[in-house]
């Protein structure tokens, strides 16, 4: 049973750093948003000029923004409709029906991660007005996150049935 707890950290760590990842992701580009925005907003009243690469790199910050957000309510789970149908469950059958979920939720995302990957590979000639970005930068990053988040249900599959974690509905029912 070595080979349990093992997978088990393995599956803790790899958690951990995609939340820290996360939680980083978000801090640095929600406080680059507002920076930029709100300089953006007083040079625009304040002297009647603006940045001439805010609108690229805004572009930029919220798809790395929203993507972070995204990867982070699949980690924990939280999913409106998903909530309302495991709480109706046992404990046993949300389990269930949390790996079906979780597996078909890999499997789209996986696939849409790699379609995703294959358009960056097309719109690489592409680049922003302004700062000539490349647009497989914006598709890069939205592969990415959408790997991320086909490997946190991968990861909630194993915590479920590895290591016996329990569904969590809300903060009310914590089992």
């Amino acid at each position: 049973m070595r080979w349990r707890s093992f997978l088990i950290s393995a599956v803790g760590i790899a958690d951990s750093l995609i939340d820290n990842g996360c939680k980083a992701l978000l801090l640095v580009t929600g406080l680059a948003l507002l920076t930029l925005l709100s300089a953006g907003a007083l040079l625009r009243y304040a002297f009647q000029s603006g940045f001439s690469f805010a609108t690229d790199v805004t572009e930029l910050l919220f798809a790395v923004f929203v993507m972070a957000g995204i990867v982070q309510a699949a980690r924990l789970g939280v999913h409106v409709a998903t909530q309302l149908l495991l709480h109706a469950l046992s404990p046993s059958r949300r389990i269930a029906l949390a790996v079906l979920i979780h597996a078909v939720t890999a499997s789209v995302y996986f696939l849409l991660a790699w379609y995703a990957f294959e358009n960056a590979i097309i719109a690489h000639d592409q680049t922003s007005p302004v700062l000539q970005i490349p647009w497989s930068v914006g598709y890069g990053c939205l592969s990415a996150g959408l790997a991320l988040v086909a490997t946190c249900s991968v990861l909630a599959i194993l915590r479920h049935t590895v290591a016996y974690e329990p569904v969590h509905v809300n903060l009310a029912d914590p089992g």
